[in-house]
This record gives C-alpha cells, sequence and structure tokens, in this order.
C-alpha cells in the first residue's frame, strides 16, 4: 500500500493506541471497578477490542449481556476511577517523540481527535506535548464522538487547510471511517490496538508499521 503522493498540510492523530499506549491504566482501572460490582475482571489484552469509542460504549462492552443493569453503575465508576490514573502507567509509544519532532521543523500543523473525554485527553497531551499541538479536542457532547467528522472538519477550518491535505493517523477502524465522512486521508498505524487486517478492511488510504514511516521533512 504506497504512501499518498502528496505530504499534509495538517496532521490530526489519534490519541490512545496511536500517540500513547494507554491499554494498562484504562484495563486496570476498569478491572477495580468491575470487581467493586462483584464481576471478575477482563484480561488487559482483550481491551483492544474493548476501547476507542468512549468510556460508555467500553463500558457496555466490559459488561456484556450478563449484568445489562450494571453498565452505569460501571460508568459512573470507572470515569472517575480512571481520571486518579491517567498517566500512572500510559507512555508515548517508542518513536513518536521523534514524529512530532519532525512533523513540527517540517511546519506542519498538529492536531489530538480523541473520543476521551475533553479534560482526560488535554491532560495526557499536555503532559508529554506541551506546546506541540495546536488543536486538542476529546470528545464535547456538542460534536459528537468520532466517527462523526464535526469536530475534524472544525480542526481543518482552524488550520486553515482543505480536508483533502489533512491526514488523520489512527489505529482503529473508528479512526478510518470519521476520516472517510471527513474527505481527509485516513492512515492506520498497526502499533496500536488493532490490526494490519482491521485497518485494511475499514480502508485505510495507508497503513504504517512504525512512526518512522511518517516522518516528513529533515
Amino acid at each position: 500500500m504506497p504512501a499518498p503522493s502528496t505530504p499534509p498540510a495538517a496532521c490530526v492523530f489519534d490519541l490512545d493506541g496511536t500517540l500513547v499506549d494507554s491499554l494498562r491504566d484504562i484495563g486496570e482501572s476498569v478491572n477495580e471497578c468491575l470487581e467493586l460490582l462483584g464481576i471478575g475482571p477482563i484480561v488487559l489484552e482483550r481491551y483492544r477490542y474493548l476501547v476507542g469509542e468512549g468510556i460508555p460504549l467500553l463500558c457496555r462492552r466490559a459488561i456484556g449481556d450478563a449484568h445489562p443493569h450494571l453498565v452505569e453503575r460501571l460508568i459512573e465508576l470507572a470515569r472517575p476511577r480512571y481520571r486518579t490514573r491517567l498517566l500512572r502507567h500510559t507512555r508515548p509509544y517508542a518513536g513518536v517523540n521523534e514524529l512530532i519532532g519532525r512533523l513540527c521543523r517540517a511546519d506542519i500543523k498538529l492536531g489530538v481527535l480523541s473520543n476521551k473525554p475533553h479534560d482526560m485527553t488535554g491532560r495526557i497531551v499536555r503532559a508529554f506535548w506541551p506546546t506541540e499541538f495546536q488543536e486538542v479536542w476529546g470528545y464535547v457532547e456538542e460534536a459528537g464522538r468520532k466517527p462523526d467528522p464535526t469536530r475534524l472538519l472544525s480542526i481543518c477550518a482552524r488550520f486553515g487547510v482543505s480536508p483533502r491535505e489533512t491526514w488523520l493517523i489512527g489505529d482503529t477502524p473508528t479512526d478510518i471511517e470519521t476520516a472517510r465522512r471527513a474527505g481527509v486521508v485516513g492512515v492506520g498505524v498497526t502499533w496500536g490496538f488493532r490490526t494490519d487486517a482491521d485497518l485494511r478492511e475499514a480502508g485505510a488510504a495507508w497503513i504504517v508499521d512504525v512512526p518512522a514511516e511518517l516522518a516528513i521533512g529533515d
């Protein structure tokens, strides 16, 4: 699958599974809450297919069909529990800091768009990249969650670039579908929570295996 022929004017990144490996903090937070509700914990690797579409859906998937009456209670418990440990184990993936540095030096506009709550998204991004990203957005009700393209199109407008000049870089089919709906280039990464096959099936324009493949400039 060849790289796009034209370099981007802007790159918008997903957060979890793309910029940072947050799986342990997410999984352990939800597992602690499941145990409070008398439900057994989930193996951490299973969370790769539970995350990516916001905390409410994560909690519904974690509960499953056996205890639907406990979904709302799990959501109530999981949000504050996770807030206390956002950065306990979460770290950027290898090579991501170098990639962000190169994109900055190439004067490419940088943004983050996550389905994580907006305040949590900002805390994580600013902890590792205090000034590098000009637009940082998590979930806010008025814009909806990915794959709703509303916020992504707003980021393009604020950058002053067209969707076709923009790459959305993410690790899940949700990111690729968001890109399709917005008319931006959807780039899949395989170092996150989903597989090459998942991203191909979703219709990614380009799939990369390491951050260095995305480097532009220098």
